[in-house]
């Protein structure tokens, strides 16, 4: 789906040497991250009991107990604080020699940051804006209008947009800009309905961030490399506290961040390699986050067909459709993290792959969503009549 010819942020080479430099400063990246948002996560989830923003059991939900939901507040410091720390104090420590001497290397490759500036400063305003959306939706619930949340979630894809961060493969500059809105708003909408059990929506961005970052990896895509570790860092850290029992949860706040950060880093990144086959790699997006973009889609038709809104929430999701035909609750969430994990390694593949190699992981990967959408008619035609 995205087909990058040059890098949206500079690739920076560096000779063998230079290896275990860049390791080093990546795993602090995501250290940094891991600690901040496991330091921040139970300062906003009192902020959330004493505020009152607490999502509350109910008919369609799968949790007993009322739970805070201000756990995106943790996600987005941790990432932010990560992010620019890199930015603005990485380059000049190369001017404390201890530390020169340990990661010299990985440090000079941040020289050059200053030149995606209007890039990060874009991608910091258009997630703010996607935050705010889900928090108003938080706050006020079914009184905030549903055109001012879609409205609010074009504008913060036209900002990232109009930074230059879209697709470059269409003839046209004016398709790659509604393809790219399109994909944005998209995203940020399957993470907020993904977002239906503990651990699902932040597990599933975090092994699919986990592709995302071989493939920058491999393709010395150094900068978009060390904000995905910080991306991935923030929701580990989170995860700490919202797998099976959760003690916080995202919020569509947080849902909303993540999902927004998630499209934005796939626009971010190049795909295709010179061994790579025709055009494949741009659907590499597409396959990991294969499993948002199939529940949402099903859980829409499923909406459309019954006749109901599509933005009202229901319980015929692919988690609730696991659990119904048996798994736990953890199972369930385990089960599409296996899914996720699974379609990104053939994904991870596909910039190196020729077009018979590529052929093949496309076709494996329609496997597995064909699949998972067995498993919704099944359920549909077998234990439910209509819809809770």
């Amino acid at each position: 789906m995205h087909h990058k010819q040059g890098h949206a942020f500079p690739p920076q080479p560096g000779p063998g040497s230079e290896v275990l430099d860049r390791v080093l400063l990546a795993l602090l990246a995501m250290m940094t991250s891991v600690t901040i948002c496991l330091g921040t996560v139970p300062l906003f989830r009192s902020m959330g009991r004493s505020f009152g923003i607490m999502d509350d059991p109910g008919s369609r939900k799968v949790h007993s107990v009322s739970t805070p939901r201000t756990g995106g507040w943790a996600v987005l410091i941790g990432f932010f604080v990560t992010v620019l720390i890199g930015y603005l104090v990485a380059p000049r420590l190369k001017e404390i020699p201890w530390l020169e001497a340990q990661i010299g290397g990985g440090i000079a490759l941040l020289r050059d940051a200053h030149k995606v500036q209007s890039k990060l400063i874009a991608l910091f305003i258009g997630s703010l804006v996607a935050f705010s959306v889900g928090l108003a939706d938080d706050v006020f619930g079914r009184r905030f209008p549903v055109y001012l949340k879609a409205g609010g979630q074009v504008v913060a894809a036209l900002i990232l947009v109009s930074a230059d961060v879209k697709t470059s493969f269409l003839p046209y500059d004016w398709m790659n800009v509604v393809l790219s809105v399109a994909w944005l708003v998209g995203i940020t909408n399957a993470f907020n309905l993904l977002d239906n059990m503990d651990g699902l929506a932040s597990g599933v961005a975090l092994i699919a961030a986990g592709t995302l970052l071989l493939n920058a990896w491999s393709l010395d895509e150094y900068f978009v490399s060390l904000m995905i570790l910080a991306f991935m860092g923030s929701l580990l850290g989170f995860l700490f506290f919202n797998f099976q029992p959760a003690s916080v949860f995202l919020g569509d706040c947080g849902s909303h961040f993540i999902g927004f950060v998630m499209a934005a880093l796939t626009l971010l990144e190049r795909y295709v390699s010179h061994a790579s086959g025709m055009l494949f790699p741009v659907l590499m997006p597409v396959v990991i986050l294969a499993v948002p973009i199939a529940d949402t889609l099903t859980v829409v038709a499923i909406r459309l067909r019954e006749g109901r809104p599509v933005y009202v929430g229901d319980n015929r999701h692919l988690s609730h459709t696991l659990v119904s035909v048996g798994f736990s609750q953890r199972g369930a969430v385990l089960f599409l993290y296996l899914v996720t994990f699974s379609l990104g390694l053939g994904a991870a593949s596909l910039s190196d792959a020729g077009t018979f190699q590529s052929l093949l992981i496309i076709l494996q990967s329609l496997g597995f969503v064909v699949a998972l959408l067995v498993l919704m008619f099944l359920r549909r035609s077998s234990t439910l009549g209509a819809a809770p």
